[in-house]
């Protein structure tokens, strides 16, 4: 199936913060999963779930606005994409998330219902933390 996410959420906070809990492994474990991930494009790293582990990759990273990673749900799975875009708006930033590529349709369905409520668990974050 066509995996098409997108997500667009406004934070009160500024595009350096953001970033940072978009960047940081601490802050990746807390909002998102366990990981060794580090931002610089190149490093393979990867996202230990509940059920099976994530193989990303960074593909881009232009600070602090644009990160892609590359996104590989199980082994001999095609790898799909994740964007996060950060735009300075008035009062804070806005994050864009895209999520794309061919997938199963059942791993499919668990990425549009859950990243919503990750970008949720971003936003406590970045809360507890100011």
């Amino acid at each position: 199936m066509k995996l098409n996410v997108l997500l667009v959420e406004d934070f009160q906070h500024p595009v350096e913060r953001v970033w940072q809990g978009l960047t940081d492994p601490a802050a990746l474990r807390v909002w998102l999963m366990e990981n060794d991930f580090e931002p610089r494009v190149g490093k393979r790293f990867i996202l230990h779930g509940r059920e099976n582990n994530i193989d990303c990759e960074v593909l881009e990273l232009d600070r602090p606005s644009r990160m892609l990673w590359s996104w590989v749900h199980g082994e001999g799975d095609a790898p799909t994409r994740v964007e996060f875009r950060l735009d300075s708006i008035l009062g804070g930033t806005r994050l864009t998330l895209s999520h794309t590529g061919e997938i199963d349709p059942l791993i499919g369905s668990r990425l549009r219902e859950g990243w919503p409520g990750k970008l949720a668990d971003l936003r406590a974050h970045l809360a507890q933390a100011a």
